[in-house]
Order: structure tokens, then C-alpha cells, then sequence
């Protein structure tokens, strides 16, 4: 029986240290393998899964699954009325989405249970982030990567993940974990402080060459967050802080490519902002250089529009795309889900991350003080993505596509598994 369960746990284990692989690999490994981690956990642990005790997060998160379905009901209505027929994007889109709930209560059970090994996942976030970060560091001195691939774009290096523009942005996140492994917590302060800076300073450069700027940005705001939260690392902050200066200023003039687009980057965010308060479209084209044909400005625009169509319920998962000049998505998961959601969607998410916000960080005995207690720091990385990943003024990917859905139902699975382990949950 022992045996039996051991090698349950095992390709329980395996299935679920293979996702930051499969994110590598592509979508269709991205699902299959989550698939599978869900059909295996529901066959060896049916009834631990049906007899496992939910709290608030994972109510919220129902409603806010249900309420999908309730949106797709509500627009397949209207259309029927308005003698109009609804995308079956939306109707497929909304129906597959539900297997992140699926996911994420598993893997809410699985570390309940105690079943996963959340220091062998590190461990291989870790090594899959130092090897992307590698590969594109081989495809920048010799102008392809260790499978052969070449850059897609002129100054921005992709390595394996080939045409697809989203190194940085996996680097960002995953790379996260190697400032937390258990050899570098346990060494002197100093040490530790040094080898870390050490650490993100590699993994910024491979950010750089990637060419993804909001990436560097949220990957150096996530290093600061750390920094500032540590009460013993946070007296060092102003000689950490002048060493990531230098190294970014560094990197920058290294890469004059890279260069000219932080240079813009001020500019294209002001125009994004100044695109949630216009009215019309046409305004946009008096703006110089043609700031008006940049996708994610029309998108943007897009979106708030979109939104008045139908500001309570929203359009339906992917509806964003059915409406006319909107191409893929608003590139900003607050307005996408105000978009395709609406009002009460959006307030379903803003409530599920204040609460988590506030369980982390303030306790009722002292209010506003803040305390990381709840956390110990093997669970930070966990706890900074999901603080980047929310972080309202940043571009993002869409909210339902593969890639970011995944990870951010599995790092809320996890994050909220955590801090319900912690005794000050209940105080």
C-alpha cells in the first residue's frame, strides 16, 4: 500500500515539476501537461479532493468561475434576442477556461496534503531560468542558440522560445527562484547579499537581451520589493540599490538597441494613459509620429470602448476580439477583464487580491503594520509574481490565454496553500 502511494506521489511530482518545462516547450505541452497532473490527482486522490475544506480565496475564486459562465449565459441571451448569433470563441473560450479552476483546487489539495515538493519545484524553476538565460546569451555571442534558432527580430534574442517574444518575461518570473535556493539562504548576511546581487545581475542582462522592458522593470521592482521587505537586508538598500544602477546603466550602453527602446518607453506610457481618456479615435491621429498605429495604443483605446458596450457583465471571455479593429487583446489584464467581464467581474478579482493582500501583510492586532511572518523566504518567489503579475500599471499578455493563465491560477494555488498553513491565518 505504502508503495502504491509512493508511486502515486511520484508521477503526481513529476507532472507537476515538468510545468516551468512545458511553459518552454509551448502551449500544447503547457495543457497536456496540465491535463494530466488533473486527471492523475483526481484518479489517486478523488477523495481527498471531494472531502478537502475550502476557505474565502477558494469561494472567491468559484464565484468568480461561475460568474464566467454566468456572463456567457447572459451575452448568448442578448445576441438571441438581437437575432445575432455569439462567437463560438467565446462559448469554447469561456468552457475551457474552467479547467483552471480544476487546476488550481487540485493543486490547492495536492500541497494540502502535503503531496507536492514545492523545494524540488524551485529547484527546477531554478535550472530551467538559468538555462534560458544561457541559451540566449549563446544566441547573442554566436547569433543562434544551442537548437539552432536565430534571432526573429534585430537586437532582441529569444533563445528557445524561438519566434515567440516572451524570454524575458519567463526569465522575470522564474528566475526569481535562484535568489531563494537553500544554499544561498543559509549562507553569512553579506554573503548571501552578495550572492544574490551577483544572481540578478546575470539574469537582468538576459532580460535585456530578450528586449522585453517591462519585464526589466517589474524583475528590478521585484528585486527592490524584496529588499525593502527584509528587515535585515533592507540597511543595504542604498549600496544594492547603486549596484543595480550601475549594472543596468551598464547593460543599456552595452546594447544600443536596447537603449533606444527604454528611451521610448517613457513616451509610448504616457500616450497608453492618455488613450483611457479619449473619447475618439481620430483624436489619437493628431498625435506625432503616428502614435495612433502602435497596436497596443489601439488596443487600449479598444478596450475602454468595448467596455461601455456592456459595463456590467461584459462581452464573454475573448469577446474583446470579436469587436471590430480590436485585434487580440487590451494588453492589460485589469482592462481586459473590465472588457470581456465587466464591473463585476473586475470587482470579483480586486476583492480575491485585496484579501490576499491584506492576510499577507497586515495583522488585526496591528493595523498597517507590515509583516512578511506569514511568509518565510522559499515562499517569496510565489509571493513577488503574484505582486508583478497584478501590478496595474505594466503591458501584459492576455489573462486567458495558456501561458499567463497557468501560471498565475497555479502561483494563487500555491501562495493561498501557504499562508492558510500559517498560524497568525486566524488571528
Amino acid at each position: 500500500m505504502k508503495q502504491l502511494e509512493k508511486l502515486n506521489s511520484t508521477i503526481i511530482n513529476v507532472l507537476f515539476l515538468f510545468f516551468p518545462v512545458s511553459l518552454i516547450l509551448g502551449n500544447l505541452l503547457t495543457n497536456l501537461n496540465i491535463l494530466l497532473l488533473c486527471f492523475f490527482a483526481l484518479f489517486f486522490y478523488s477523495k481527498k479532493l471531494i472531502k478537502f475544506e475550502i476557505n474565502i480565496f477558494d469561494k472567491i475564486l468559484l464565484v468568480f468561475f461561475f460568474y464566467t459562465i454566468l456572463t456567457l449565459i447572459v451575452n448568448f441571451i442578448d445576441s438571441y434576442l438581437d437575432g445575432q448569433t455569439l462567437s463560438k470563441l467565446v462559448i469554447v473560450k469561456t468552457l475551457l477556461n474552467l479547467k483552471y479552476l480544476v487546476f488550481y483546487f487540485v493543486i490547492r489539495t495536492l500541497i494540502n496534503k502535503k503531496i507536492l515538493n514545492l523545494d524540488w519545484f524551485a529547484l527546477v524553476c531554478s535550472a530551467c531560468a538559468a538555462f534560458v538565460c544561457v541559451d540566449i546569451f549563446i544566441q547573442f555571442l554566436f547569433g543562434k542558440d544551442i537548437f539552432g534558432i536565430t534571432p526573429p527580430y534585430p537586437g532582441r534574442y529569444s533563445g528557445a522560445f524561438g519566434t515567440e517574444m516572451i524570454a524575458g518575461g519567463y526569465l522575470q518570473k522564474f528566475a526569481l527562484f535562484c535568489l531563494f535556493l537553500p544554499f544561498i539562504l543559509k549562507k553569512k548576511l553579506l554573503n548571501k547579499i552578495l550572492f544574490q546581487v551577483i544572481i540578478f545581475s546575470i539574469f537582468i542582462f538576459g532580460i535585456i537581451l530578450s528586449g522585453n522592458r517591462m519585464s526589466l522593470v517589474l524583475y528590478v521592482l521585484s528585486f527592490l520589493i524584496y529588499i525593502i521587505l527584509d528587515k535585515k537586508i533592507r540597511k543595504y538598500f542604498i549600496l544594492i540599490f547603486s549596484i543595480i544602477f550601475l549594472v543596468l546603466s551598464f547593460n543599456i550602453i552595452i546594447n544600443k538597441n536596447f537603449s533606444l527602446k527604454m528611451q521610448s518607453f517613457y513616451g509610448n506610457g504616457k500616450y497608453l494613459i492618455k488613450t483611457l481618456f479619449t473619447k475618439d479615435l481620430e483624436d489619437l491621429k493628431k498625435e506625432p509620429w503616428a502614435v495612433w498605429k502602435k497596436s497596443h495604443v489601439v488596443e487600449v483605446y479598444c478596450s475602454t470602448h468595448s467596455f461601455k458596450k456592456n459595463p456590467a457583465f461584459g462581452g464573454g471571455i475573448r469577446s474583446y476580439r470579436t469587436h471590430t479593429n480590436c485585434m487580440t487583446h487590451p494588453h492589460n489584464y485589469y482592462l481586459e477583464i473590465l472588457s470581456e467581464l465587466g464591473l463585476i467581474g473586475l470587482s470579483i478579482i480586486l476583492v480575491f487580491i485585496f484579501m490576499l493582500m491584506y492576510k499577507i501583510f497586515i495583522k488585526k492586532i496591528k493595523p498597517l503594520k507590515i509583516d512578511l511572518d506569514s511568509l518565510d523566504a522559499r515562499d517569496l518567489p510565489f509571493f513577488l509574481i503574484f505582486i508583478t503579475e497584478f501590478f496595474p500599471l505594466r503591458t501584459t499578455g492576455s489573462f486567458f490565454t495558456t501561458n499567463n493563465a497557468s501560471i498565475i491560477f497555479l502561483v494563487l494555488a500555491i501562495l493561498v496553500s501557504l499562508i492558510s498553513k500559517k498560524k497568525n491565518y486566524n488571528n
